[in-house]
């Protein structure tokens, strides 16, 4: 399986419009070029999708994928993000969040943390629910599984962002950590670099991801050395379960 996460393009209901100073649909035009070039299986993008929460937004988002993308895309809301529009104006050619891709050689499960009001995170009971259903219904299955999620699921060491994670962290943990064949959780939000595991699972990479728009102050160093560049990041995972994974990095336009 091999999935290509890009996170946070941050769009507007404008071709021209700068967003925290940064052409925002020029820079997610120049991400959706790695999709060509590193021919992915599935193309996950893990939040902030839109900046404004606009019906144009969602449609330059859609318009940008039918022209450039002909793998499978999964897209799950943030903090900034409208769900209800993104299902309304994505919803059809596209997987949203919550929901479930089988691939040939894995499987991806994408979640909603938007929590209506706040930047921080939540999955809430009734997701949780669902997400356990489906995890006990794969238990014995030894395909791979990725889970990805805007908001991350533990502290990263910024005392900004740490205040915007998920609150209901602890009972996704419980959730997941007994899975064998899950290989590594996928977030956004934090607009840089991070990777960590829960201690009971050393084994199970925790993968934050740059945003395609504009990075924020990093807690771990760049592996590349270029973290003011936008970025991805690219997991491979063979049938296994052995995985690797890198950052990707390029420069603005």
């Amino acid at each position: 399986m091999r999935l290509l996460q890009l996170s946070d393009p941050h769009l507007v209901a404008s071709d021209q419009a700068l967003v925290r100073d940064r052409p925002a649909l020029a820079l997610w035009n120049q991400a959706l070029e790695q999709v060509d070039r590193l021919q992915p299986d599935a193309l996950v993008i893990t939040g902030d999708l839109a900046q404004d929460e606009s019906w144009g937004a969602y449609r330059r988002l859609r318009d940008s994928l039918a022209r450039l993308v002909s793998c499978p895309v999964a897209l799950l809301p943030g903090n900034h993000d409208r769900p209800c529009l993104i299902d309304a104006v994505l919803g059809r050619a596209h997987l949203t969040a919550p929901g479930e891709l089988m691939l040939s050689t894995g499987r991806l499960i994408i979640l909603n943390s938007h929590w209506c009001g706040h930047p921080a995170g939540r999955l809430g009971p009734r997701q949780l629910a669902w997400l356990e259903q489906r995890l006990q219904a794969i238990a014995a299955d030894p395909m791979p599984l990725v889970v990805a999620l805007h908001h991350p699921p533990m502290a990263i060491g910024h005392p900004v962002l740490d205040a915007m994670s998920l609150v209901d962290h602890a009972s996704l943990r419980s959730l997941l950590t007994p899975i064998p064949s899950l290989r590594a959780v996928l977030f956004g939000h934090i607009h840089q670099h991070w990777q960590g595991c829960w201690p009971e699972r050393p084994d199970l990479l925790l993968l934050g991801c740059p945003s395609t728009l504009k990075s924020m102050q990093h807690v771990q160093p760049c592996p590349i050395k270029r973290s003011v560049d936008p970025g991805g990041r690219l997991l491979e995972i063979n049938a296994l379960g052995g995985l690797e994974q890198r950052v990707l990095r390029w420069s603005n336009p």
